[in-house]
């Protein structure tokens, strides 16, 4: 399977997942929201054209728009756009909801002052790509805040995973250096920071529900995985397989008798 077929193949999974966690999305991300206030402490009060890139439900979309004349709210995932719509945000007039992929931005050169996206980017498998799209876009004296889930997220999932088969069940995400210097490559002015936040859980259930919940499960497939996903066992998952997961997971990780799982997110303070 070449690059291109395994991104276009992994668009789609992305983009269904997400749909389907629409309406559970908002209830179960807490952290997502956290990292999202403090993204949104970085944003310019007042801004003329923004863009929000992977808008999801579109809780962050309204903050956004307070502070803009006209903002456009992207998402690849036609069901969170739908349930953004429904929820009350559709009467906004300052807010143009788009379906729209990060690595193609359906949007005209200089057209926006002020970029943002939180926890979406790391889907992409091209941060070159991403960086060189939203640079396209920025207009002169403007600012992008991205805060992009990196390398060392879920490292004990992964860790525990590796203790049950030599299969990968977790993602690997791009290096906080790989983002800062996709960005610096476009001629953006970039600071960055780094922050890892934690999450606890009562057991491996409820770990990977977390996952679940907000459409992050989605294992992107490679050119050389043998697509892994599509083939993946329907057992695999068994309640002996959850359990040996859980016991490392408890003997290695446990606090309080709680899993805790990080986020590894790299903030990116961009000005063209």
């Amino acid at each position: 399977m070449s690059d291109t077929c395994a991104a276009s193949r992994n668009k789609i999974r992305i983009a269904q997942q997400f749909s389907r966690a629409a309406n559970t999305y908002n209830s179960a991300a807490e952290v997502q929201l956290d990292i999202a206030f403090d993204a949104m402490a970085f944003v310019p009060p007042h801004f003329k054209n923004g863009l929000d890139i992977g808008c999801g439900t579109g809780r962050i979309s309204h903050q956004l728009a307070n502070r803009c004349e006209k903002l456009i709210a992207l998402d690849l995932a036609f069901g969170m756009l739908a349930y953004a719509k429904q929820d009350g945000f559709v009467d906004d007039e300052s807010i143009c909801w788009v379906q729209g992929d990060a690595d193609c931005l359906p949007m005209v050169d200089n057209s926006v002052d002020m970029v943002f996206s939180s926890m979406v980017l790391q889907w992409s498998n091209n941060p070159q790509k991403v960086m060189s799209e939203i640079a396209r876009v920025m207009t002169f004296d403007s600012h992008a805040l991205l805060a992009i889930m990196c390398e060392g997220s879920f490292s004990q999932l992964n860790d525990s995973w590796q203790s049950i088969d030599n299969k990968r069940h977790v993602n690997d995400f791009a290096s906080a250096q790989t983002w800062y210097e996709a960005s610096k490559s476009q001629g953006l002015q970039v600071t960055m920071l780094e922050k890892q936040y934690v999450t606890w859980h009562q057991n491996i259930r409820k770990l990977l529900s977390s996952i679940k919940s907000i459409g992050a499960n989605v294992l992107l497939t490679t050119p050389d995985s043998n697509e892994y996903s599509k083939h993946k066992s329907k057992n695999i998952l068994n309640r002996q397989t959850l359990n040996n997961l859980e016991i490392f997971y408890q003997h290695k990780y446990a606090k309080n008798m709680q899993l805790p799982l990080s986020y590894q997110v790299c903030f990116l303070m961009c000005s063209k």
